[in-house]
């Protein structure tokens, strides 16, 4: 069920702040854009701001008594359409107060459309939804609109109000006019392309012309939205809004007690799987004792190779491009998986050595319990926070901690309204992977790639001591013989001839196109309805080969493949994982969400991809990502994306680095937006507060949360989130597993660092069983202005990066 109420605490500054800082009521319709407005409003106006979701219930069952503790109420943007009660909620009562109870009211695109829909005003669909597009509109230059002539603002909305046909239809009140309840303010003129049609004019703005109505079509908080003019306008419409209390004697009631806005929730106990978890990690100390040194000669590839037996749980992540973060077993490794459909966490032991040749003789404890999404979570925050590292190597980003992946489908179990599962999906569960899987890492290896330092590290005491692991290690990597030009050379191609004896016996079962073409079609039908503004479809390629013939090639093709793809397109976050069953190897080259250990989060969303060619320059990939298409579905994952980081970091904390530039990715171009967030504990984000936190300056605690409210992917699911995930797993009708989820780190010194899994191959096939079945999935974003065609050969370009390495003819 989704949270009654959400108090945001108020910015410190503005016109209203100090004792007497008014309040306003935001009604929220689970946009994925709504914490932007609640910023604006707070930056802007200086105000205190309480959310309220669409099918909350009105406190005691009094709208009237609660909404005099506010001095004005917006109604926020959603998906849907102001017919469908359900899709509007509590914001249809607001229309409905006496006069003697009325307050301002601003609705924001649905809200704005809830407005005219009440006063006789049909809502009707446009004839091309303008999603995620900016144009300039016309201003009447009055009221909110003094002194505006026009101005450049986001549009999100594939309905319209009818204003032209008012005087056909009766206000819901069912109160007769001669002439229209709103005022018309501002308007988009739209010419037809060709032929007779005249122009269409689609209203932007209007307001009451007795009641203190307003509302706006577009979206004011939009990044690309004219924000100078946006921030007046808001200005105009607070001192009318203050105008009109004033004049009718309306405050003075005073803020609302906390435990009404919020229930005190009690203290909630852990799972004792959570104390087991602490035991296991026991031998762990405060501090991360670390050697180095400088080379050349060693990457992280050849590092993996001699430390980790190949049948080994390991993992192998480059973050950021710079640095390579590499899992070493230890006497204290242990690793979770997590699957969401049976609620289930299973906890494994490793044995204290995991070479191939003396792990059949060692017995690993496993324990499986059960436990919810939100516990996994409290869990993790938990055992972060006690087991938190204290001291290490300030130039390394990884001291110690977890490694591994969340799935698409955890993320679906993070959204306000869960999906654990659907009926039309007829995957196995018990064959798919685990949707958590995550690997307990004491002893590890970072590589700055830059640089070429190389750093280990450890948590356990005795790994310090003079003959301990460090000292022991070091000497083993600095009498690593120096590379061998011919004897690499010999390896590769034995590489390359084992992998194509496997492969070219593969089966390989692409996506059906005319099934793609369809799917493409059932995104712009929930497009044009309003449930969406684009969505992010996807489909899977399937590639089942035999597995080799003796165990040791077995364990070590995916290492192999792992390689293949790293020299064919190495990539940002290049990575690869052995977790119990699962196996992946990926190239993704899109950051979801990092996190330093003070106070930053960035998110880096990725939109927008053209094939690199010999004809295909820079310049030619600029024009090309420049064009509404391309831009739109950038600028509505980075609204997303801000909305994400304000639920985390507050008002005041969240900035656009970047904003739409196309850079050069290895084999495509891509058009991305870069976001940075500032945490500040004293002052947490609507999101952060509205779940248990421990009283900790931890970065982890942050980061973990903001990891468990930006799942599932917003470059991967489309907005708003939460509606395009509903109907993306209809249409597609399968799990996306791995793919769509992120993989990287979890450090105990309080940062950490995740990549999108996408460009990526893995596979849940036991090393035992007769044949592998790697997955690839691929897709693109869909919007009203895509061609079903267009998204099937972008489709098949992504695809293609990580499918060529599965081709027997494949060569670099």
């Amino acid at each position: 069920m989704a949270p009654l109420l959400g108090d945001w605490t108020g910015s410190n500054s503005g016109p209203d702040s100090g004792v007497d800082q008014k309040s306003i009521l935001y009604v929220d319709a689970y946009d994925s854009f709504s914490y932007n407005v609640v910023a604006m409003l707070e930056e802007v106006l200086g105000v205190r701001v309480t959310v309220m979701m669409i099918d909350a219930e009105w406190p005691d069952g009094n709208m009237v008594e609660f909404l005099q503790h506010y001095d004005a109420v917006v109604l926020g943007p959603g998906p849907g359409d102001p017919n469908i009660p359900k899709d509007v909620g509590v914001m249809a009562d607001v229309w409905n107060l006496s006069r003697s109870d009325m307050l301002p009211v601003l609705g924001i695109c649905l809200g704005f459309q809830s407005l005219c829909l009440h006063h006789g005003i049909p809502i009707d669909r446009l004839p091309e939804p303008l999603h995620g597009q900016v144009h300039r509109i016309t201003t009447a230059q009055r009221d909110m609109f003094e002194n505006v002539q026009d101005l450049e603002v986001t549009l999100y909305h594939s309905l319209y109000a009818r204003f032209d046909d008012h005087t056909k239809s009766t206000p819901r009140s069912g109160a007769a006019s001669s002439k229209p309840a709103l005022d018309l303010l501002a308007w988009l003129t739209i010419q037809p392309d060709s032929g007779p049609s005249r122009a269409t004019r689609i209203p932007m703005a209007g307001r009451h012309r007795e009641k203190p109505f307003w509302g706006v079509q577009f979206h004011p908080e939009s990044c690309k939205s004219d924000r100078e003019a946006c921030n007046e306008l808001l200005r105009k419409w607070w001192e009318m809004s203050v105008f009109y209390n004033k004049r009718h004697e309306r405050g003075g009631y005073g803020s609302l007690p906390t435990d009404i806005i919020r229930p005190v929730r009690g203290a909630t106990s852990l799972p004792d799987a959570a104390f087991m978890m602490v035991n296991w990690s026991a031998s762990s100390s405060k501090r991360s004792a670390s050697r180095s040194l400088l080379t050349r000669q060693l990457d992280a590839e050849a590092i993996c190779e001699s430390l980790n037996a190949p049948g080994s749980p390991t993992v192998l992540f480059r973050s950021n491009g710079r640095h390579s973060i590499l899992s070493i077993p230890s006497p204290g490794s242990w690793r979770l998986e997590y699957y969401v459909q049976k609620q289930s966490l299973l906890l494994e032991k490793l044995p204290v050595s995991s070479s191939l040749r003396n792990a059949s003789g060692a017995a690993n404890t496993k324990v499986e319990a059960p436990m919810s999404v939100s516990q996994l979570w409290d869990v993790l925050r938990y055992l972060m926070n006690l087991k938190k590292v204290e001291l290490g190597d300030s130039e390394v980003p990884f001291w110690a901690g977890f490694l591994g992946y969340f799935s698409y489908e955890l993320g679906l179990a993070c959204l306000a309204h869960p999906q654990y599962e659907n009926g039309s999906v007829q995957d196995d569960w018990s064959k798919s992977p685990a949707d958590v899987s995550l690997l307990w890492t004491d002893r590890s290896i970072v590589v700055d790639n830059e640089t070429g330092r190389i750093t280990l590290q450890s948590t356990r005491e005795e790994d310090d001591l003079p003959a301990g692991w460090l000292n022991r290690t070091i000497e083993v990597l600095q009498s690593f013989p120096c590379a061998d030009v011919h004897s690499a050379a010999e390896s590769f191609m034995a590489d390359e001839k084992f992998l194509d004896s496997v492969l070219r016996q593969g089966v390989v079962r692409f996506p059906d196109q005319d099934t793609y073409l369809s799917q493409v079609e059932a995104c712009k039908v929930e497009l044009r309805a309003g449930e969406s503004y684009e969505l992010c479809l996807t489909c899977e390629t399937s590639i089942t080969v035999p597995s080799p013939g003796t165990t040791i090639e077995r364990v070590e093709f995916p290492w192999k493949l792992y390689k293949r793809l790293w020299k064919y397109n190495p990539a940002t976050f290049s990575a690869y994982a052995r977790l119990g069953n699962v196996k992946i190897v990926s190239s993704s080259p899109e950051c979801f969400l990092t996190w330093d250990r003070h106070s930053t989060l960035e998110m880096k969303p990725m939109k927008g991809t053209v094939k690199k060619s010999d004809t295909m320059t820079m310049e030619k990939a600029r024009e090309i990502l420049g064009s509404t298409k391309e831009m739109a579905e950038n600028l509505m994952i980075a609204d997303l994306i801000r909305h994400d980081l304000y639920g985390i970091c507050g008002v005041g904390g969240v900035h656009v680095e970047k904003l739409l530039e196309v850079e050069d990715h290895g084999r495509v171009y891509q058009m991305i937006t870069h976001i940075k967030g500032h945490v500040d504990p004293c002052r947490p984000g609507y999101a952060a507060k509205s779940l248990p936190r421990l009283e900790s300056p931890n970065m982890s605690i942050y980061g973990l949360t903001a990891l468990q409210r930006c799942l599932p992917a917003g470059s991967m699911t489309g907005a708003p989130k939460e509606r395009s995930c509903m109907h993306l797993s209809s249409i597609e009708g399968r799990k996306r597993g791995v793919y769509s989820g992120v993989m990287g780190f979890l450090d105990l010194g309080g940062g950490g660092s995740f990549s999108v899994m996408i460009r990526t191959a893995f596979t849940s096939s036991d090393d035992g069983d007769d044949v592998q079945k790697w997955r690839i999935g691929a897709g693109g974003a869909v919007t009203m202005l895509s061609s079903a065609e267009g998204e099937w050969d972008e489709m098949l370009t992504k695809l293609r990066t990580v499918c060529g390495i599965f081709m027997s003819s494949h060569r670099d």
